[in-house]
């Protein structure tokens, strides 16, 4: 098992308080060298609310889109069914997986 450098950060630029639109978690995955790993899928990727805004619910990946770049995916993440996305501060566990290597990072998005 080899390490995978994750960083994460997430952006609600169509997500607010009262909807159920995307919200954007843009990852870039490198091996322990620092090349890029491509060809990730939603498969690959978790992405966990630790903290929600208050009276928020849980989330779950939509779909995963390559973010233009060489290792850079945008993981669209939506509120679970039934559910709105409320306003406060959100904290993110992201984790991704390709094959036996893995690696994690933390994110977070105020949601307004």
């Amino acid at each position: 098992m080899a390490r995978l450098i994750v960083n994460a950060l997430s952006e609600d630029t169509i997500a607010a308080p009262g909807n159920t639109k995307t919200n954007y978690v843009v990852v870039s995955v490198t091996d322990a060298n620092g090349v890029p790993v491509s060809g990730l899928g939603i498969a690959n990727f978790a992405v966990t609310p630790i903290i929600v805004g208050p009276g928020g619910s849980l989330g779950s990946i939509s779909t995963v889109t390559n973010g233009g770049m060489a290792g850079t995916y945008i993981v669209h993440v939506i509120p679970s069914a039934g559910q709105t996305w409320k306003a406060g501060v959100y904290i993110f566990a992201v984790s991704v997986t390709s094959g036996a290597n893995r690696g994690q990072n933390l994110c977070s998005v105020l949601m307004d």
